[in-house]
């Protein structure tokens, strides 16, 4: 059936009825560029935004002849030389072709050349429009001098009347984002930003009924809990339908076809984590799609969220935000359950060790702890203790068992350390002693029960969970 499968070639920019549900943002692209305003078009990869780009070119070269289009991906390209040469080259005819841009040693050279030829062919009447694709390349190491390439596009950006060019961005992260790695002067002021997201239902709907093995209503609900209207997804799962032979496709064979092309989600959630794993973004996300929530989430990475798609908003959903989809959700269910309980308590663990012994060290000195024995007689039992298990398994295991005393204390006596010297660890917990209390003993309720593998309820666990990563989150000085 592969002849007649109208999703083959997935993943490649798409035109004309394959370009489903963007008709509307299509118009305002195609009018504002028309009168030479800049636009920037950011989203998830895989989410169509260079057929959109595309389309825009198509549309506009068909509406006027005076007009020139040129299309190019910076991820391609090697710098600013390379750059300004293969702009000019797509955009400017045979007549003003000029390849000493190319065989320029500098950069600056070559952009004195570059803007000499825009001046002379916007003289001549030429107006020229250009996307500028992953322009996120710009921030890798191979790319040099991305600083100034960046300000000295913001030049010919800001002076549509001398040069007669406008641009079109396509980056998965805003135009922001990228400048502040680059620290270099901003283009976004320049561009009307638009997001790409997710297919809405009904769209989604229309690129499923273009399969010519009909579906039913189960099969185009189990394609919106799975893909959240994600198009490239959307295709990948729709064109496994159709070659696996079904007479019609239902919700089994919509999840089946999705079991067969696991890795392509598997792949495209992997490329999201990475490009949200500046500033702890993911955990964000996952926090506040999957839960414990045991930190505020700015209102800027919420909104940034809505604006990739990757959750909406709903009254029904506990934090008025729902996923994209049920099967991005579950993935990041897993994700979660790959950090156990037992990690994130051995981890607070260890850092209160290292958090007393800084503090008692720098009170006391090095006979830290016989002074605390001394200064806390109610302490006396506890810290006699530590010296008697670090004594037993020195007896037993000699060095392989730790000389540090603290690596001996528990969590609760780690708590009552603290709290016995709290005015020098205030600083570091903030808040009030009684809510750190409360904390401790969230704790300490599954301590020994994970210890011993018995089973300890969902909402005990969650809750341990939430302190050790608000305990976890003070020592990172958050």
């Amino acid at each position: 059936m592969s002849k007649d499968n109208p999703f083959i070639g997935r993943g490649a920019p798409v035109s004309g009825e394959r370009l489903v549900g963007r008709q509307v943002l299509l118009n305002r692209l195609i009018e504002r560029v028309r009168y030479g305003a800049h636009c920037s078009i950011v989203g998830l990869p895989r989410m169509g935004k260079t057929s959109v780009a595309k389309e825009i070119l198509r549309t506009l070269a068909g509406k006027s002849s005076e007009l020139t289009v040129g299309y190019m991906t910076l991820d391609a390209i090697r710098g600013p030389i390379q750059a300004y040469s293969r702009i000019f080259e797509e955009i400017s005819p045979d007549t003003f072709s000029d390849q000493s841009i190319a065989r320029c040693k500098e950069h600056d050279e070559a952009y004195e050349r570059f803007l000499c030829n825009l001046r002379r062919w916007h003289r001549s009447g030429g107006r020229s429009v250009i996307v500028l694709d992953e322009l996120d390349a710009i921030v890798r190491d191979g790319f040099s001098d991305a600083q100034l390439f960046v300000s000295r596009i913001r030049e010919m950006a800001n002076d549509r009347e001398r040069y007669g060019i406008t641009f079109i961005f396509i980056s998965r992260r805003s135009l922001d984002m990228i400048q502040g790695v680059v620290d270099c002067s901003t283009l976004a002021g320049l561009c009307e930003v638009v997001y790409l997201q997710p297919l809405a239902r009904e769209y989604l709907d229309n690129l499923a009924i273009r399969s010519p093995v009909p579906i039913d209503n189960a099969g185009r609900e189990a394609l919106w809990q799975i893909t959240g209207g994600h198009p490239f997804l959307a295709e990948v799962v729709m064109c496994e339908a159709v070659e696996m032979g079904h007479p019609h496709l239902n919700n089994a064979s919509i999840e089946s076809a999705q079991y067969a092309q696991s890795h392509e989600f598997t792949n495209q959630y992997h490329q999201l984590a990475s490009l949200l794993s500046h500033g702890e973004m993911f955990e964000a996300l996952c926090e506040l799609v999957v839960g414990p929530k045991w930190r505020p989430i700015e209102p800027h990475t919420i909104c940034l969220f809505k604006h990739y798609g990757v959750v909406r908003s709903s009254d029904e959903a506990a934090g008025g935000v729902e996923c994209i989809s049920q099967h991005f959700r579950d993935y990041l269910a897993l994700l979660t359950r790959t950090t156990p309980s037992w990690v994130l308590l051995g981890d607070a663990e260890r850092q209160l060790r290292i958090l007393v012994l800084d503090r008692m060290f720098d009170l006391c000195g090095e006979n830290w702890f016989e002074d605390l024995q001394k200064k806390h007689p109610k302490l006396s039992v506890a810290l006699e203790r530590l010296v008697d298990q670090k004594v037993r398994e020195k007896r037993m295991f000699g060095d392989a068992a730790s000389d540090f005393i603290l690596d001996y204390a528990y969590i609760g006596d780690l708590k009552d350390l603290i709290f016995a010297e709290w005015e020098r660890f205030r600083s570091v917990f903030g808040g009030a002693k009684s809510d750190w209390e409360r904390r401790f003993q969230d704790i300490m309720k599954i301590r020994n029960p994970m210890a011993h593998h018995r089973p300890v309820p969902a909402d005990v666990l969650q809750e341990a969970e939430r302190s050790c990563k608000a305990l976890i989150s003070r020592f990172k000085g958050e």
